[in-house]
């Protein structure tokens, strides 16, 4: 058994997440053949390849954010200027605290209302024939986002509900990201720091002379890189993120 005290990986190797853009840098170039020889490629290339990833996994698997605010009445502008990530709000809920069956709701006039009675699907009745009626009269609350002026909209808001706000925030840092994101983030750059590099030694198309005999340069790790850079991808859009179908 190995002893626990002892830590298996030593010298700089790359952590399974939790991980700086210099540390997945440096070992991306460990990757490709460096320091043992000269990988023709320059940071900027592999830190590029680190964005590009982040946009990704930005995209297809966001940050998930939860948040509520309160409502007021003839209030119909919410979270103005407000950062919420780049793909904005994507859900809003309205919540009533206590949603009570002795009110009367804007009055009924074709059936009396179930205001008085206590069980279970009593109430469930009751809370389907407010939802009802709500729609009927047109005064349910509805919601719209700008994600140009970073603005809610809510129309019809009720002063004692509360809105339930899910955004999709981006992630900014390496080391914001969970196990799973880490993983795909850090085998994505790998893979389009592969393609770049041999896009640049693809410019040597031939053998080059060499004092033994000619040499051939290993230009396949374009084509390598460009098939792991597809399969990552399509890997990562069948596992995306996506709001609740809902309906009532």
């Amino acid at each position: 058994m190995p002893n626990p005290e002892v830590p298996l990986a030593v010298g700089p190797t790359l952590p399974l997440y939790g991980y700086s853009a210099d540390q997945l840098k440096d070992w991306i170039f460990r990757q490709l053949g460096s320091p043992i020889f000269n990988v023709e490629l320059h940071e900027q290339h592999v830190y590029d390849s680190i964005q590009e990833g982040l946009n990704n996994i930005s995209l297809w698997r966001p940050r998930i954010r939860y948040g509520a605010i309160r409502l007021l009445a003839n209030k119909t502008i919410y979270l103005q200027g407000v950062d919420v990530g780049a793909q904005g709000i994507v859900n809003v809920d309205f919540v009533d605290n206590v949603p009570s069956p002795t009110e009367i709701f804007y009055g009924n006039l074709i059936s009396p209302a179930p205001l008085i009675r206590t069980g279970l699907d009593e109430y469930d009745n009751f809370l389907r024939w407010r939802k009802t009626w709500q729609r009927v009269t047109s005064v349910m609350p509805d919601w719209m986002y700008d994600v140009f002026t970073k603005t809610l909209y809510i129309h019809n808001p009720i002063e004692r509900y509360h809105a339930g706000v899910t955004a999709f925030e981006n992630f900014n840092r390496t080391q914001d990201l969970p196990p799973y994101e880490a993983k795909w983030v850090r085998d994505f750059s790998l893979a389009r720091s592969r393609y770049l590099y041999g896009d640049i030694l693809n410019k040597f198309s031939g053998a080059i002379p060499g004092p033994v005999k000619d040499l051939t340069l290993d230009i396949n790790k374009r084509a390598d890189g460009e098939k792991q850079m597809n399969e990552l991808l399509q890997t990562l859009k069948n596992s995306q993120y996506l709001t609740a179908i809902s309906t009532d």
